[in-house]
C-alpha cells in the first residue's frame, strides 16, 4: 500500500479516536448539566407551588463564586498606604496588630480584621467636580475598586469589589471637605489577595433555593415574591489577620432582604 494512503488512514483513525474520546468526556458532562438544569427548574416550581412568585430569569444557573481565604500581607498593606498617601510612609505598630502608616499628607490605620481609618489633608486629595468619581480614583491608587452605594452631602459610602464581585461587608465611609477627601471612617476593606479555599465547597442552585425557602420560614417570615438575587461575598476576619470570604446570595423579596450562605445554606435577614 502506498505510504500516502497509509498516512491518510492513520490520520482518519486518529481523528475518529479523538472524536470518541471527546464524546466519552462531553456526553456525561452534558447529561450532568441537563440534570442540574432540570432540578433547578423543579426547585423554582416548588417555590411557586409554595406561593412564592419568582421569575426564573433572576435565579442564577450555577454558583460560580468559590470560597476563598486571604492572609494579611503587611508589605502589601504598606505599599497600598504609600500609594494612597503619595509617597514613602512611616509604619508604626500601635499594638493589637494595628498599624498606622503616615507621611506629610496624613495617615492610614489598618487593623487585623480589615477595619481601616484615615485622616488626610484635603488639599492633597482633590476630587474635582465629580466628587464620586474623584473618590473612586483616590481609592484606586491603593488598589481598591468598588462603587459608591450611598451619599448624603459630603459623606459617601464606598463598597469594595473583588474582580467585579461585590464584597458586601467591605464598606467604608468617606468624608469630603474643601473639595478633597479628608477622612475614611467606619468600615473595613480587603487589602490582601484572596486565594481559593478548597476545604469549603459551595452548594448547588437547587439546594440554595430549597434552603432559602426553608430558612425564611424558620425565621418566622413569609414572603410572596422574590424580586432580585445578587451574588457576592461576605468577609469574616480572625485576630490572626486571616480573612475568610464566603460566597452568598443577597435576596430581595416583597417583605425584606435575606442573605443565603452558599457554603452552608444558612439564611439570615439583611437590615
Amino acid at each position: 500500500m502506498p505510504w500516502s494512503k497509509l498516512k491518510n488512514m492513520i490520520l482518519v483513525i486518529l481523528i475518529i479516536t479523538n472524536l470518541c474520546l471527546l464524546a466519552i468526556v462531553a456526553i456525561p458532562a452534558l447529561q450532568s448539566r441537563k440534570l442540574l438544569e432540570q432540578t433547578r427548574e423543579q426547585a423554582i416550581q416548588l417555590l411557586r407551588d409554595r406561593g412564592v412568585q419568582v421569575d426564573g430569569g433572576i435565579v442564577p444557573r450555577s454558583i460560580d463564586l468559590a470560597a476563598q481565604v486571604a492572609e494579611r500581607d503587611l508589605e502589601r498593606e504598606e505599599r497600598a498606604a504609600a500609594a494612597l498617601l503619595g509617597g514613602a510612609v512611616t509604619a508604626e505598630a500601635r499594638g493589637g496588630e494595628v498599624y498606622r502608616y503616615c507621611n506629610e499628607n496624613g495617615f492610614l490605620q489598618v487593623h487585623s480584621d480589615g477595619a481601616c481609618s484615615a485622616q488626610l489633608k484635603p488639599e492633597a486629595f482633590p476630587l474635582g467636580e465629580d466628587v464620586e468619581a474623584g473618590c473612586l480614583a483616590v481609592l484606586e491608587r491603593m488598589g481598591l475598586r468598588g462603587v459608591i452605594v450611598d451619599r448624603e452631602g459630603d459623606t459617601l459610602i464606598f463598597r469594595q469589589t473583588w474582580e467585579g464581585t461585590p464584597l458586601f461587608t467591605q464598606q467604608i465611609t468617606l468624608v469630603c471637605q474643601k473639595g478633597g477627601l479628608a477622612a475614611i471612617t467606619e468600615g473595613r476593606q480587603l487589602l490582601a489577595v484572596p486565594q481559593p479555599d478548597p476545604g469549603r465547597q459551595t452548594i448547588t442552585v437547587t439546594t440554595a433555593l430549597i434552603d432559602l425557602l426553608n430558612g425564611v420560614g424558620a425565621l418566622g417570615d413569609v414572603c410572596n415574591r422574590i424580586d432580585a438575587i445578587e451574588t457576592g461575598y461576605v468577609a469574616a476576619a480572625a485576630l490572626s489577620g486571616t480573612t475568610v470570604l464566603t460566597p452568598v446570595w443577597r435576596v430581595t423579596t416583597d417583605t425584606g432582604a435575606y442573605q443565603l450562605d452558599a457554603v452552608t445554606g444558612g439564611v439570615t435577614r439583611v437590615s
